[in-house]
């Protein structure tokens, strides 16, 4: 049986507000400096420009992020390639790695399968999915740049899980109410920082659709 998308339309990003006129130059911080910023066309005067703020650990907003950003026209086609760019670079490093050390890959595929099947045989493979949606809109989640595409039921479930290495991304707890859920979340770290626990509570909206309510760390 086909699985329906449990993700909603991606919609419009908010955050901090900067004005700029239809001369002004916007340059995207998270883009290598010898790129020249590109001004945006048939701009209104004083039109607005949003953007959420940025933290040190993670400069680069998430594809859904930048999306939704190219849909509303806060950035120029070329600005949104760019962006990807660096999204693909960590992809294509990540295989890199893999192909380096291919039974250290394989070994932490095993495990990123068995926690997804763990879940997924408790809960579903349709509530983890839309858990994971309802993650990847969170601001300061670092994770969330690798959900972008949880909807997909193409895209095999353990994909969106690592568990081994760092930084890591995987469920601790997880309490499911019809209306409501909550969940430990493991993730982050790095060879000098561990990682974090941080609980969130999921509910739903008038469409049924999860959302974070609230999080805190544990």
């Amino acid at each position: 049986m086909r699985l329906k998308q449990p993700c909603q339309k991606l919609g419009r990003g908010s955050g901090l507000t900067a004005a700029f006129s239809s001369n002004t130059l916007i340059r995207l911080p998270w883009l290598s400096a010898s790129t020249a910023p590109i001004p945006f066309a048939k701009r209104r005067e004083h039109a607005t420009f949003r953007a959420p703020a940025m933290i040190p650990t993670d400069p680069v907003p998430t594809p859904q992020q930048l999306f939704r950003w190219l849909d509303s026209g806060r950035i120029t086609p070329e600005e949104f390639r760019q962006s990807m760019a660096v999204h693909a670079r960590e992809i294509i490093q990540e295989m890199e790695q893999a192909h380096t050390n291919p039974l250290v890959a394989k070994f932490n595929e095993l495990m990123n399968r068995r926690e997804a099947w763990k879940w997924s045989r408790k809960h579903g493979e349709l509530l983890i999915r839309e858990i994971l949606c309802a993650l990847m809109d969170e601001e300061r989640f670092t994770p969330a740049r690798w959900l972008w595409n949880a909807a997909h039921p193409h895209i095999p479930l353990h994909c969106f899980f690592r568990t081994r290495g760092t930084p890591v991304l995987r469920f601790v707890e997880m309490q499911v109410q019809p209306q409501s859920v909550t969940l430990v979340v493991e993730h982050g770290g790095s060879e000098t920082l561990p990682s974090v626990q941080e609980q969130f509570m999921l509910r739903r909206n008038r469409r049924a659709q999860l959302f974070v309510e609230r999080r805190q760390l544990v």
